[in-house]
């Protein structure tokens, strides 16, 4: 999009956090994503801004998010949730400043004063640095589970490097979800104490 990069850490976000709260309070702001990282921005952002309006390609929010998430937003009455809609213009000075969105479904355009936009679309795995380590899939996340010639190993978060696990969001095929990180987390670390202490038999 055209300005994107322009306005990336000048209104253009891809985290949530306190800081950006604050940076924003009492304003208009856009989440961009349909998933659960985007409503609990959503979510957290509404405590703080003024309205939160909420973009989807999508015709709704029930097959990508959480139902506790749906329904937060849906009973808030800070949370606006724009679906089939997506931007199409960024405009500003040093910062941005406006914001155009369109929905898809009837074509009508709407023009805001908007500084904020945090964009909640998923995520590119960082693991360049493990390129030729353990394998990877076509989207660069870790394949676990399986060696090189596709028998199954010992732990279902092992790479095909022994002694390398990966869990959460980096792991191939995982739930995209904090709740499975944490568990695949703890499952992990019976897999490791058995790779440093092996039991002889």
């Amino acid at each position: 999009m055209p300005n994107l990069a322009r306005f990336e850490g000048q209104g253009i976000h891809y985290a949530a956090t306190a800081m950006e709260s604050q940076l924003c309070g009492g304003e208009d702001v856009v989440v961009v994503g349909g998933g659960n990282s985007a409503g609990q921005a959503a979510v957290f952002l509404s405590r703080t801004v003024a309205r939160v309006h909420v973009l989807v390609r999508g015709g709704g929010l029930a097959a990508t998010m959480s139902d506790y998430l749906v329904q937060r937003i849906l009973s808030s009455p800070r949370i606006t949730l724009h679906t089939r809609t997506q931007i199409t213009a960024l405009d500003g000075d040093a910062l941005l400043r406006e914001v155009t969105w369109v929905n898809r479904e009837t074509g009508e355009v709407s023009k805001h004063r908007i500084g904020n936009v945090f964009v909640m679309i998923g995520a590119e795995p960082n693991t360049e640095w493990l390129q030729g380590c353990v394998a990877l899939d076509g989207k660069g996340f870790v394949k676990t589970g399986f060696d090189a010639e596709g028998r199954p190993l010992g732990s279902p978060y092992q790479s095909t490097r022994p002694g390398i696990y990966a869990v959460g969001d980096v792991r191939s095929g995982s739930v995209k979800r904090v709740a499975s990180s944490v568990g695949e987390g703890s499952v992990v670390v019976q897999a490791i104490h058995g790779f440093l202490h092996p039991v002889v038999v």
